[in-house]
């Protein structure tokens, strides 16, 4: 079956820098709305609504301090709402910290499908003939957080039992001893690959993530939604200004089509990973 985790982790990974690359360097609310809900539907699809809905609420919390406390510090624009201590709490401000919160939003949700998506085999076949150093860097960056929870989580069940009701105590304690097992842990692993040789030159590689057809269309529709939305957007079609008044483009052929790109772009692993629950819904249908 053909799903988005299915894809060569090369292809993966250009789609990922592309549809960041666009999120992270935009201030038009309509891509970053796009982005948002096609990283948010595809975590639907992965975790399931009720657990996806645990973690967006902190998400919607970062989203709501950034707007509330923009306006606070920064007081540009020409359109005051109201004036606290004479301090004067415009549109723009506003305006421009929900953008901003929506983009930081964005973002979050992108690189937590990007967590999800890649493991570090994926990191080190990318990265470990080029440079196996940074490749084992980032593999253990990715491990070291699960991993530190669930030793966490184990420390203190088992020290639940000797220290009484002190909660502080409890995870004071639970905490600096997971910290000293996972920075042993990861000495013994570096120490591990290097006497195994990582690292060195002219090393054979295993490579179990071919290249497909599958993997060279995807890759050509990633970068021709990229092109064609930073096409739109080096011409201004795409322009959201804020300071020192709210002003939006407007709307052309040109810049629907740079928004109607990045809508695919966005929603590219919901639609992929929903085609294949219904084909595999619809053959159960058929047994």
């Amino acid at each position: 079956m053909l799903r988005f985790n299915s894809f060569n982790p090369l292809a993966q990974l250009i789609y990922f820098v592309s549809v960041l690359l666009v999120s992270m360097f935009t201030w038009n609310y309509i891509i970053l709305l796009l982005s948002l809900f096609g990283a948010a539907a595809y975590s639907v699809l992965q975790k399931g609504f009720k657990l996806f809905l645990k973690s967006f609420f902190g998400y919607v919390l970062i989203f709501l301090l950034v707007t509330i406390t923009n306006p606070l510090f920064s007081h540009k624009g020409v359109t005051p709402l109201i004036f606290i201590n004479d301090i004067p709490i415009t549109l723009e401000a506003i305006v421009y910290g929900a953008v901003l919160g929506l983009m930081l939003l964005s973002v979050i949700l992108w690189f937590s499908v990007f967590n999800s998506v890649f493991d570090s085999e994926k990191l080190i076949y990318i990265f470990g003939r080029f440079l196996p150093r940074l490749a084992l860097l980032f593999s253990m960056v990715l491990h070291f957080v699960p991993k530190f929870i669930l030793v966490f989580k184990r420390t203190l069940a088992a020290q639940s039992d000797f220290c009484g009701k002190n909660k502080f105590k409890q995870y004071i304690g639970a905490f600096s001893a997971s910290v000293s097992v996972m920075l042993e842990g990861s000495v013994q692993t570096a120490d591990s690959m290097s006497a195994r040789g990582y690292g060195v030159k002219k090393r054979s590689f295993y490579c179990r993530f071919p290249f497909t057809k599958s993997d060279t269309v995807f890759t050509v529709l990633s970068l021709g939604m990229l092109t064609t939305v930073l096409f739109a957007l080096a011409t201004g079609q795409l322009d959201f200004l804020i300071y020192p008044h709210i002003e939006m483009c407007d709307i052309t052929i040109l810049s629907v089509i740079g928004m109607s790109a990045f809508g695919v772009l966005s929603f590219m692993p919901f639609i992929i990973e929903l085609k294949e629950e219904l084909v595999w819904k619809f053959s159960l249908s058929k047994i």
